[in-house]
């Protein structure tokens, strides 16, 4: 890839030939006889090629297009550029890096306002309907608070199962007298009557859905909504090196996040499924607390 900086500004070059032809150029340099005025463009190659300094020619696959003071243009690698040119060809070089680096952000960042419209539009039909991000998230949350009218056994419950990141339904039960007989003698120990074990009852499918890192809210309206308005507003003309540099990474990672929300409300669906939800009513231990619990997933899911 050749990156070179033109009146017209930095553009790329796809074929090396383009650049022998400037005027000028030459692949043999000799550096005694003539000053850096100024680097104008940067490659990079998985094919190396020579050196243009008349005392070098060493292959590489990164390296400097530079103009001199004299006239004449040649390529070189950095190392080259500062033995033969000095500090002044390192500061020159880090001055272009950045230049390209800012040129590139801003390039990238243009092309995503290009189809911003249509990643607004894949995360409104995320969001929107009776199975969408929105009413799930929101029905979601009606599990995790008490004060919601889901039991509180149901609620300290999930949020077993979130903090141990979990999908497995356990429940205790009194061990056999053999269970009993195994485990002791494994263990070497007596064991007190009645001794209670745990057993798997049932998965509860898309536990992953209330794990914090899947926040619909955070993933789809902080990051991506709002993001969205963000970039919109931004001056990337004036805008910083460093500020071009953050929403250029965040830019590249939109399609990423947003297949990854669509996964996210996949599991939702999964977990505020009635037949789903309602294997926990077996974990109470009240049939009043019980009939109360399906009322509620009934009612609200």
């Amino acid at each position: 890839m050749i990156t070179l900086n033109s009146d017209r500004g930095f553009v790329k070059v796809e074929d090396w030939q383009e650049i022998e032809e400037l005027p000028g150029f030459t692949r043999n340099l000799n550096p005694k006889e003539h000053e850096l005025k100024e680097i104008i463009g940067r490659y990079i190659f998985k094919e190396y090629i020579s050196c243009g300094l008349s005392n070098c020619h060493t292959p590489h696959g990164k390296g400097y297009i530079v103009s001199t003071k004299s006239g004449p243009i040649t390529n070189i690698g950095h190392n080259c550029g500062n033995n033969h040119f000095g500090i002044e060809f390192g500061e020159l070089s880090k001055i272009l890096e950045r230049e390209i680096q800012i040129h590139n952000y801003r390039e990238s960042i243009g092309s995503f306002l290009i189809m911003l419209d249509l990643h607004k539009e894949k995360v409104a039909k995320i969001r929107l309907g009776d199975q969408g991000a929105d009413v799930l998230y929101k029905k979601s949350q009606l599990l995790l608070k008490k004060s919601s009218g889901c039991p509180d056994e149901v609620v300290s419950i999930i949020s077993n199962l979130v903090r141990s990141r979990s999908s497995d339904l356990m429940r205790d039960r009194v061990a056999t007298k053999e269970e009993v007989e195994d485990l002791e003698a494994i263990q070497g120990k007596k064991l007190p009557r009645p001794f209670y074990i745990e057993e798997k009852i049932g998965t509860l499918n898309g536990i992953s859905f209330l794990f914090k890192e899947n926040d619909l809210r955070d993933r789809l309206v902080i990051d991506l909504v709002e993001g969205f308005k963000s970039i919109s507003n931004l001056d990337v003309d004036s805008a910083s090196h460093s500020v071009l540099k953050s929403w250029s990474n965040w830019a590249s990672e939109v399609d990423r996040k947003i297949e990854e929300g669509e996964k996210v409300v996949a599991s939702g669906r999964e977990l505020l499924k009635k037949e789903n939800l309602l294997q926990l009513a077996s974990l109470i231990k009240k049939e009043q607390r019980r009939e109360v619990y399906s009322a509620f997933v009934k009612n609200n899911m």
